[in-house]
Order: C-alpha cells, then sequence, then structure tokens
C-alpha cells in the first residue's frame, strides 16, 4: 500500500495521480486495471509504455509474475482461516507474433536475471573450490569435509521436472519456470 498525505480539504494526491495514470494509459486502449497497481510500478509501466512502446496489458501482467517472484513463498495469505497461499502466478502472454510479447516479460524479469548471473558466477567459483578441496589428500585439505555449493536462483527454464525437483530444493524461496514460448512451459 502507498503512503499518502492528505491536505486540510481530505484530498489525496497519490490517489489522484493514480487515477490520472489510470485515464491516461485507458485513453489508449488499455482495458488492464493499471489503477489497482502499486502507484510506482503504475509508473514503471507508464514510463516503459511511453519510451520503449511496450503494451501495457503486457507489460503489466509480466511485472505481477515479477512481483510475485519476489515475495516467492516469504509470504502467505491466510484464507478461510485454514488455507495458506503463496504469491504463486500462472501466467501466459496470448498475442498475434510480433506482437511484442517478450520484450515486456525481459524487461519485467531482468533484475532477476542479473542476480542469477551474479549468483552463477559465486557458484561456479565455489564449485571450482570445492573440487578442488575433493581431489586434495585428507592432510592438505583447509576444509576436512567440504559441503558441496548450491547455485541459488530465481529463475530457470527448458528443465526436466527431475532437474526442476532438485533447483527448487535448494531455492525454498521459489523458482520461475521462464519461457518464451507456451508450447516450452507445457513440456
Amino acid at each position: 500500500m502507498e503512503k499518502s498525505t492528505s491536505n486540510s480539504k481530505g484530498i489525496d494526491p497519490m490517489l489522484i495521480l493514480g487515477k490520472a495514470v489510470d485515464m491516461s494509459v485507458s485513453m489508449r486502449g488499455c482495458d488492464f486495471p493499471l489503477g489497482a497497481m502499486p502507484m510506482k510500478i503504475q509508473c514503471i509501466i507508464r514510463e516503459a509504455n511511453d519510451c520503449y512502446g511496450y503494451p501495457v496489458d503486457y507489460l503489466a501482467g509480466a511485472m505481477l509474475v515479477a512481483l510475485g517472484l519476489g515475495v516467492g513463498n516469504t509470504h502467505f495469505v491466510r484464507l478461510k482461516g485454514k488455507w495458506d497461499e503463496s504469491a504463486i502466478l500462472f501466467m501466459a502472454l496470448v498475442g498475434r507474433p510480433g506482437a511484442c510479447k517478450s520484450h515486456p516479460l525481459n524487461f519485467a524479469i531482468r533484475p532477476f536475471s542479473d542476480i542469477d548471473g551474479v549468483n552463477n558466477n559465486v557458484f561456479q567459483k565455489e564449485l571450482a573450490e570445492y573440487n578442488r578441496q575433493c581431489e586434495l589428500p585428507m592432510k592438505e585439505r583447509t576444509v576436512t569435509h567440504p559441503v558441496m555449493p548450491v547455485n541459488k536462483r530465481f529463475l530457470i527454464s527448458d528443465a526436466t521436472p527431475e532437474a526442476m525437483m532438485l533447483i527448487h530444493s535448494h531455492n525454498l524461496r521459489g523458482i520461475c519456470m521462464w519461457n518464451d514460448e507456451l508450447a516450452g512451459w507445457f513440456k
């Protein structure tokens, strides 16, 4: 929820700005309820629409996926007193070829792919050290029983069910199965 201040007449400037942003996007033919998004996300979506021409509905959907991925399994909502739900979201963008579906998805997920890249570099270094330690005789090791490192990640694609299970067991916060083509997701 966005924090805002009201003036002496009870007018909420953040609410007015949100409605203005929502109206400006609606006037361009978008039916996505952009006003339901937090103000900062609305501004990112509007800027990306203005600068890159990304369709608002595709980008807003992609941002929902990114927000769900960021929250992951860290928070749950309790429904009906005993049912807990996490921020799991299944989304498929459907449109004609060339309708600019991939670019908004890549834009929204880029922070996670950047983090995955950094984490993978760290993992590769730790794995090389692990392998080096395992090859040394016991008396020459700096660590008596080396522990195999884990590759922390947010995104996976083109993984077998067995590989997904292993990856998920190391990333209990949650992962995003990411495919650029819908057919790949069903595999």
